[in-house]
């Protein structure tokens, strides 16, 4: 979920009427307007404020501009009514001023003025202008990068209740992506978004209910968690259901349920997912054995870089299991694989030289091999250096 690179491109809607620095002087006959969306009168009301000068009209008006309601959708016009509303220091005003300017929609596009009108924003308690500051210190807009910066203000705007932030906050803490993890801090921003219903939360608490990371183990409240997650259609939770139906976390294991699940995530191009599907193809397990099926899921997770993958799928190739033999095309998983770090690939290349499958007998090669997967604790890797040791004697 990389919410943080969306802010720059469409900056947050902001309602009218749930702020009570929207208006100087409120309009019991604009808001009776705004609630029954006739936009037509909320422009003609809005008008009579902005023409006194209230800043709220001038930036009510900037909105029916921006979003084409009660009148014809005109971004300039919209911009030169926040510019009116923002130099008189109307705090949504200005964030949305800067959210053109940061844009480019409805202004020409200028990341330092921008930046500015942010920082006005913000020490006025905008939680928008919070997150804005975020983004532009993270990207180096308007201002130097600075990651420390960035996350100061992220967490400024998530303390405020901004749901979005909470959830990426608690997904950079579980990763530690761009900050120091901190499991803590991942399942604290967790728990805040939770009442908010996002299923991208319920996906976050399921892994760590699960893994008790910044909290106890709870399996029946990650399984609990990820089966919401996954009802709402979050893809990474299809795979994280089918692995608790295979181990029995938070439910009673099941491997016709996780069939199910993994094949859900395969068909999104999960790889993991993919990869357990041409594994229960294989084995029969939650199905029926299927080894052509067996081969196309794994070739698919393989051809997506999942080292696991690529050996089973020299396997097949070797014993010509849901596919016509393929010496050499063993090899070539193998080494893909070998490349990637799995152990016993490595001790498979070192057989094919070993047996002048797929390549040109060659025991100096072989040796080489089976060296590296010996230093890898590979058994059958010693048993083969033994065993060329002796030919040799």
């Amino acid at each position: 979920m990389n919410i943080s690179k969306k802010f720059l491109i469409l900056f947050t809607l902001l309602f009218l009427f749930t702020t009570n620095i929207a208006f100087a002087d409120p309009n019991a006959d604009l808001r009776a307007a705004y609630q029954r969306k006739d936009y037509r009168t909320v422009f003609r009301i809005a008008s009579e404020f902005a023409k006194k000068g209230d800043p709220a009209g001038e930036y009510i008006l900037g909105e029916l501009y921006r979003q084409g309601t009660g009148v014809k959708k005109n971004l300039w016009t919209a911009g030169q009514w926040y510019k009116k509303a923002a130099a008189k220091n109307h705090p949504i005003a200005m964030y949305a001023l800067g959210s053109m300017y940061a844009t480019g929609q409805g202004a020409k596009k200028n990341p330092k003025l921008a930046f500015q009108l942010y920082k006005k924003a913000a020490a006025k308690g905008l939680p928008d202008a919070y997150r804005g500051l975020g983004i532009m210190y993270e990207n180096g807009h308007g201002t130097k990068k600075n990651m420390g910066a960035a996350i100061h203000w992220y967490e400024k705007a998530a303390n405020k209740g901004m749901t979005d932030v909470q959830i990426m906050l608690s997904e950079r803490f579980l990763n530690g992506a761009g900050v120091k993890r901190n499991f803590n801090k991942a399942f604290q921003y967790a728990k805040k978004a939770e009442k908010s219903g996002h299923p991208g939360v319920n996906y976050l608490l399921g892994l760590m209910y699960a893994n008790g990371l910044g909290t106890k183990k709870n399996p029946s409240l990650a399984f609990r968690n990820m089966k919401i997650a996954a009802d709402k259609k979050v893809i990474l939770a299809y795979y994280s259901l089918g692995a608790m139906y295979i181990k029995g976390v938070g439910v009673k294991k099941n491997p016709y349920h996780a069939f199910n699940w993994f094949k859900k995530a395969a068909e999104k191009n999960i790889p993991l997912a993919q990869h357990n599907l041409g594994l229960m193809y294989l084995e029969g397990r939650g199905t029926k054995k299927n080894p052509y099926h067996a081969f196309q899921w794994l070739s698919k997770s393989a051809k997506k870089g999942l080292p696991a993958s690529m050996f089973l799928l020299g396997d097949l190739y070797v014993d010509g299991i849901g596919v016509r033999k393929n010496y050499g095309q063993a090899l070539a998983w193998y080494r893909k694989a070998a490349k990637a770090g799995v152990p016993l690939a490595i001790y498979s290349v070192g057989a094919m030289y070993a047996n002048g499958y797929g390549v040109k007998r060659d025991f100096r090669q072989a040796r080489i091999w089976f060296q590296k997967a010996a230093k890898k604790n590979v058994a059958v890797a010693k048993q083969a250096l033994q065993r060329l040791n002796a030919a040799k004697k």
